[in-house]
Parts: structure tokens; C-alpha cells; sequence
């Protein structure tokens, strides 16, 4: 397979996010590199999203640029191959272990997994962060654009860019997963997994 491995990013990479990278095992697949630089974090993932469809790529590896992710991440995720493949990250301010993983059918985004309650196997969620997500490229297709926007509710909340994404692939009934093996550090977040 033909992968696409994107950082959206306003500014840099972190040194050690791009070593992670490197240090990912290739397995039988040809990788890519690139990144999208000086947009905010909905602009840069629309712009990797186009990236991966006229390179004809068969998935994108969507890293943020503070993620690290494990050598073995794509073995996993694409063990077997799906859609839209999410790997696990610690929650942004969070001290307790909350993941930035939301369980089927919770309403508005709010019922997130902990550390200490994922399933050990892969399972079907509402959606989730896309610190290290893998995208099926034809589901860019598929999906309207822009896949990628900041919303606001009646209530003032504000539904983040990855979240409106995977709001779409709902509506469109695309499975979404997340792979609990694919354990992510975050730099700079409170919590860390061990």
C-alpha cells in the first residue's frame, strides 16, 4: 500500500515526533512524508486530505506535531484495514487519564474513554482526537468538503475540527475505530501513558 504520513502543523515538528516517525516499521508498504505548514489545524488537515487524494495514496497517516507514536503503529492499524483507524492519546489538560476517544453512541462528544476503561481490542467509537489517525483516502471521496472545520452549537460549545470529521463519516455510516494497542505519548500533556 501507498501511505501518505502528514503533520498538520502551524509552525514545527517536534524532534522527537519526527524520530517516531522515522522509527515507524515500513512493513511492506511505501511510505511518504510531508507536512502542512502555517495554517490552523482544520486548513492543514484539508490540505493533507487533497495531498493524499492527487498522490493517489491509499491511506493518510495523520500525526500532530506533539504526538509520538509507536514503531509498530501502522502493523496495527492495519490489522485488518479500515476506514478511518484511530490510536490512543492522552485528552489535552487532563490529569486523570481521559483519552480524547469518545464511546458509541454518547451524545455531543462528551462520554471519552479513560485509560483505565478502553477496551483492550479494537473497537467501533463515535470518533475521536486525530493526534495519530489512519484515513482510508477513498473516504475523503466520499465525504463532503471541507472535511475539516471548527463549529459552533446553539449552545456556544464548540464541536473541534477532528470531531466535525468524524461527526461526517457518521452521517455517511463509515465505521470509525480506534485501536487501544496503539498506545501515543503527547508531549507537553499532563498525562502520559505507562
Amino acid at each position: 500500500m501507498k501511505i501518505l504520513i502528514a503533520v498538520p502543523t502551524f509552525e514545527n515538528i517536534q524532534p522527537e515526533v519526527f524520530k517516531a516517525i522515522y522509527n515507524l516499521n515500513p512493513g511492506e508498504h511505501d511510505l511518504y512524508f510531508d507536512f502542512v505548514r502555517g495554517y490552523d489545524c482544520a486548513i492543514a488537515r484539508n490540505e493533507i486530505g487533497k495531498i493524499a487524494q492527487a498522490g493517489n495514496f491509499d491511506y493518510v497517516l495523520m500525526v500532530d506535531s506533539d504526538t509520538i507514536v509507536p514503531p509498530d503503529t501502522l502493523d496495527l492499524m492495519l490489522d485488518p484495514p479500515v476506514d478511518i483507524c484511530l490510536g490512543v492519546c492522552p485528552r489535552k489538560n487532563t490529569k486523570e487519564g481521559k483519552t480524547a476517544i469518545v464511546k458509541l453512541g454518547s451524545f455531543a462528544y462528551h462520554d471519552n474513554y479513560y485509560y483505565s476503561d478502553l477496551p483492550k481490542e479494537r473497537t467501533r467509537i463515535k470518533g475521536g482526537g486525530f493526534a495519530c489517525a489512519l484515513i482510508k483516502t477513498t473516504v475523503f471521496t466520499t465525504c463532503d468538503y471541507p472535511w475539516f472545520q471548527y463549529t459552533t452549537n446553539e449552545d456556544w460549545t464548540t464541536l473541534s475540527e477532528d470531531y466535525y470529521f468524524c461527526s461526517i463519516a457518521n452521517m455517511m455510516d463509515i465505521d470509525i475505530w480506534v485501536d487501544p494497542r496503539v498506545k501515543c505519548g503527547h508531549l507537553a500533556r499532563y498525562y502520559q501513558y505507562e
